[in-house]
């Protein structure tokens, strides 16, 4: 009888007994636990799943602000490039305008040899020339670290444009006037740090940054090869050097083209800066020249 066992029923009829085998009891007890194991099982499924909808739905309302976000400065973005762009197009065109009253924009239609076929200048305009328009270096020992044009700012990161050249000085490193003019500025300015700028003929400008010290001031007149001041690290830079720029009319020009011109190749700078019509600036330096020499030929004869 082990193998068996008796389940007794009292009711309001009497007595009523069921033997079963124990096979069934066992048979009942595991459907008993698996129905218990499935119940907590499924409670703690369907707790997970609820988290994970509450989780999701969280996630999915902050992706829809952020969409809304980005929606509203892509629109915003797109009306600054569209009056940035409409802005450049107006003042390309004041550009375009200024240059053609002024005689800068080069004659596309000439081909550029015969242009420098009428640049051919005396002993006395080549000499006159070096010494009122900036060339050569500001330094004794040049080596460009940072080039001219678009490049990512060494300090904060941003794509910009590089009006000037870097050149690489240690600190108090001796600074020189590229040609001959009037200080129009010398103080500190902003990200340049301590800035010279010098005034040149025939609307030529330089300027020296990131100083540590300054030797001239505003209104001085130097001579080219002057010494003006000594490079640092002034302004925003990451290291001492020297901010080396060049402009004509305001516009900047790349540096390293007059850095580089020199007598024996003085033509070479008439075909790679077009902005400028040499030609009218030729006519300027001869018209200076016979004043100049009417004016001493004047003195002698005051003397005589």
């Amino acid at each position: 009888m082990r193998d068996k066992f008796t389940i007794t029923i009292h009711d309001v009829n009497g007595v009523k007994q069921y033997t079963l085998k124990q096979i069934v009891k066992k048979y009942f007890l595991y459907f008993v636990g698996f129905l218990l194991f499935f119940i907590v099982s499924s409670s703690l499924i369907i707790y997970f799943l609820v988290r994970e909808v509450s989780r999701l739905t969280e996630k999915k309302e902050e992706l829809t602000e952020l969409t809304l976000r980005l929606t509203k400065e892509k629109i915003a973005l797109k009306k600054s490039i569209e009056q940035q762009t409409s802005q450049l197009q107006q003042l390309t065109q004041k550009v375009k305008n200024i240059e053609e009253m002024i005689g800068l924009k080069p004659e596309e239609k000439t081909d550029i040899n015969q242009r420098l076929e009428k640049l051919t200048l005396t002993s006395g305009q080549i000499y006159y020339l070096f010494k009122n328009i900036p060339n050569g270096s500001p330094l004794k020992t040049t080596v460009v670290t940072s080039r001219f044009g678009y490049r990512k700012h060494p300090v904060n990161g941003k794509r910009d444009f590089h009006p000037g050249v870097d050149l690489r000085a240690k600190w108090g490193t001796p600074v020189y006037a590229t040609a001959r003019g009037l200080v129009e500025y010398a103080g500190k300015k902003g990200n340049y740090g301590k800035l010279i700028i010098i005034q040149h003929n025939y609307g030529f400008k330089t300027l020296y940054g990131h100083l540590s010290r300054i030797k001239v001031k505003t209104g001085d007149y130097v001579e080219k090869g002057q010494l003006i001041g000594y490079s640092g690290s002034t302004g925003l830079i990451n290291g001492p050097h020297l901010h080396y720029e060049v402009r004509y009319l305001q516009r900047p020009l790349n540096p390293v083209n007059f850095i580089k011109w020199k007598l024996e190749n003085y033509r070479q700078i008439f075909e790679k800066e077009r902005h400028v019509k040499w030609e009218s600036l030729i006519k300027g330096i001869t018209a200076n020249l016979q004043l100049i020499l009417e004016a001493q030929q004047s003195s002698v004869k005051a003397q005589q």
